[in-house]
């Protein structure tokens, strides 16, 4: 089935137009019915010539005039003519006598019809008048209304055309057959700054071409029958260049003859700055493409190659003869082939869905090794196909091998450097502790010999003076009985000395001294037991007697002073019997924990009591209520195949320790303590002595808010070396 041509059919509906426009000028003219046109105020505007003799009133006199002062008769008629004015109705019809010529009367049908203008709106009526008596009425009546019916077609055509060609936002001019404008559209005379009379003074189009010759060139072309398009530059009339796409097509009348040209201007301005920042956009990209130190390839969906840097065949090694054959499949297979062990490349990712990246390592043939990454290529919301980035890592690898062996070296020789660091601290603490001990003991034994040596003389005169002193006064008592009165001075100097008081007094005195001796023969032991200087190597020794030297040493900081309170000691001690170990070592290790319990104590009551006075005495108080405690518990641990052990657990209800030193608290030289009063070794040689000496165990477990408790475990007898 042949297509339609629209251009035929504009031509075709121009003609009838011309045609229908000359045929019905005539017909007002000749037509042998009555028929006058009017304006929206019922003056005439055209009147047929039948028209005229009806009245018998001379055209010229007609028209202008009003309908109502040539027939006043027609007031009868007046609201059906307004109501075709106003738009009520579209036709009205009705009978009305007239004096024809002024001699005689004869009645008429008249039929009323509205027209309008290129606005739509009703610009007046067309009245048709019919001889009610003319035999000929209903065939004029018939062709009255098939006329009416065609100029109703033509102009609806006419303004559907006009409004179409109005709205193009191409701009549109239709010239005849000499070149010369005889119709533009809105488009048009915004682009080129023309109305239809100023373009037609120019008489011809080749105004607005820069080169005549082209103007003249494209008329004779479409004059000829042809058509012509292209893109050049045109000229407005401000004489400024306009970037055109221009389409020229002849206008041909119903015999086929070329009677005008249309020409279609398309202002093609922002498409060439677009395509002028797609090339920018392009040029950059293919700039970035080959500058990158990676290889692309750009596969669409049917695997054909969309984009290909130079880095890629170079990283292919791929032969001139091959690439420039630009055969897709035979670059793919070239480069298929020189793949030894691939998870994607070697079938370019046909398993990968639409959505998903790959990540691999490609091994070639010649011992390369490539980092192959590849993602989906969208365009539009659809999958367009792939892009594959690959980068040589050969290099990379050999370097990362070389960089690994060093840091192997290095790491095996900072290992060797840790462990000769450890044992130089380890070696440093055992010196330290060496030097404390010995210094400790040495002292201690000497505090202890020279106190020892008075007191001996002390306490062991003690029982002389107690028989001296009855005898004394047993002597006194005598003289009292036996001389009852005596002399006045001996009578006044019994009454200044008291002797009664006395002689109760000094009894008692004695008995003090007796207890202040066996104190200080006591303190003497326990620094004896501490010390034991006079022991070398593992013994067997009565642990509890080492822990309460440790006490009686301590003596001073459990006691309340000032600033703290005093604090409590509970023990717990189980049924033990002689456990072998170095007991100046453990009684350092006892001496260590409990120091530290007591510091912690004295922290937490520094922080939440203070001394006040109650019922006149100082007292110590706390708004928790606690009381300062530390607990020693002791038992014998039964385990089996180990044996039994020793178990001494020393708690103190102080605050506690934080969650993030606990696992530095045995580092050596690690304090919390500020400066001088911690040097970090007391733990840290506890844990050696526990650990390596006696071959056990030293761990703790703590609470903040509630206190921490120590745990030392030891087999009860050592094993021999």
């Amino acid at each position: 089935m042949a297509k339609a041509n629209p251009k035929a059919q504009w031509g075709t509906i121009l003609t009838r137009a011309n045609h229908a426009e000359k045929y019905l000028r005539w017909f007002v003219e000749f037509c042998p019915v009555p028929i006058a046109m009017f304006d929206r105020d019922m003056n005439y505007i055209l009147v047929s010539q039948p028209w005229v003799k009806m009245l018998g009133i001379p055209r010229l006199k007609l028209i202008g005039t009003n309908l109502y002062d040539s027939l006043p008769r027609a007031i009868a008629h007046k609201n059906g003519l307004e109501r075709c004015l106003s738009g009520g109705q579209m036709h009205y019809a009705g009978e009305i006598e007239i004096m024809t010529r002024g001699e005689s009367a004869h009645n008429f049908q008249w039929n009323v019809q509205t027209w309008y203008g290129d606005d739509g709106s009703a610009g007046g009526i067309i009245i048709a008048s019919q001889a009610l008596t003319d035999p000929l009425s209903s065939s004029l009546k018939q062709q009255l209304e098939e006329e009416i019916e065609e100029r109703r077609y033509l102009e609806d055509a006419f303004t559907k055309i006009g409004t179409a060609i109005e709205s193009a936002n191409d701009a549109i001019c239709i010239t005849d057959e000499t070149g010369k404008p005889i119709y533009i559209n809105l488009a048009f005379s915004d682009l080129f700054a023309y109305d239809l009379s100023a373009l037609q003074e120019e008489q011809n189009f080749a105004c607005l071409f820069a080169d005549i010759e082209t103007s003249q060139i494209i008329h004779k072309a479409v004059m000829r029958g042809g058509n012509w398009s292209s893109e050049l530059h045109m000229r407005d009339r401000h004489r400024q260049d306009v970037p055109m796409a221009l389409r020229v097509n002849p206008v041909k009348n119903p015999s086929g003859q070329v009677i005008g040209t249309t020409y279609v201007c398309t202002n093609i301005s922002d498409r060439q700055v677009a395509e002028a920042e797609i090339n920018k956009s392009f040029a950059a990209l293919g700039a970035t493409l080959e500058a990158t130190a990676d290889g692309i390839l750009v596969l669409d969906e049917c695997r054909n190659i969309t984009i290909c840097n130079q880095k890629f065949v170079e990283l292919w090694r791929i032969p001139d003869r091959i690439f420039t054959s630009h055969n897709d499949t035979q670059i793919l297979e070239y480069v298929t082939q020189r793949i030894t062990s691939s998870k994607y490349l070697h079938n370019f990712g046909k398993e990968l869905s639409g959505d998903q990246n790959s990540f691999e390592v490609v091994e070639l043939d010649d011992g390369r090794t490539l980092e192959c990454y590849s993602q989906p290529q969208h365009v539009l919301d659809g999958r367009a196909g792939r892009v594959w980035s690959l980068r040589d890592i050969t290099e990379r690898l050999a370097a990362e091998a070389l960089v690994r062996a060093s840091e192997e070296k290095y790491r095996l020789q900072a290992e060797k450097l840790e462990y000769a660091l450890q044992e130089l601290k380890s070696t440093q603490s055992q010196l330290i502790q060496a030097e404390k001990m010995s210094g400790l003991g040495q002292l201690v034994a000497g505090i202890a010999h020279e106190i020892n040596n008075p007191v001996n003389f002390i306490y062991g005169n003690l029982s002389y003076a107690d028989t001296y002193t009855a005898d004394l006064l047993n002597l006194v008592e005598a003289y009292r009985v036996n001389y009852p009165t005596p002399v006045e001075p001996v009578q006044s100097k019994l009454q200044e000395i008291d002797i009664d008081f006395l002689a109760q007094d000094f009894t008692k005195l004695i008995g003090s001294i007796r207890l202040g001796a066996e104190r200080i023969h006591k303190i003497v032991l326990s620094l004896n037991k501490f010390s034991r200087s006079d022991e070398a190597g593992a013994k067997y020794v009565d642990i509890h007697e080492g822990i309460d030297s440790t006490l009686m040493i301590l003596q001073s900081r459990i006691k309340s002073t000032p600033s703290r309170p005093e604090i409590l000691i509970k023990r717990d001690y189980g049924d033990l019997p002689e456990v072998e170990c170095y007991a100046g070592q453990l009684n350092q290790v006892f001496m260590n924990l409990l120091t530290n319990a007591i510091d912690a104590l004295e922290s937490d009551a520094e922080h939440n009591g203070l001394w006040q006075m109650v019922n006149d005495k100082p007292q110590w108080t706390r708004k928790d209520g606690k009381v300062s405690t530390i607990l020693i518990r002791t038992e014998i641990l039964n385990e089996q195949p180990q044996g039994d052990r020793l178990v001494v657990k020393i708690a103190d209800n102080g605050s506690g320790i934080p969650e993030n030193i606990r696992n530095r608290l045995f580092d050596l030289f690690f304090t919390t303590k500020p400066v001088g009063k911690g040097t970090g070794l007391g733990l840290s040689i506890a844990y050696q002595i526990v650990t390596e000496n006696h071959g056990g165990k030293l761990s703790f477990r703590s609470e903040v808010g509630i206190g921490t408790e120590f745990t030392i475990e030891i087999p009860l007898k050592q094993s021999q070396n």
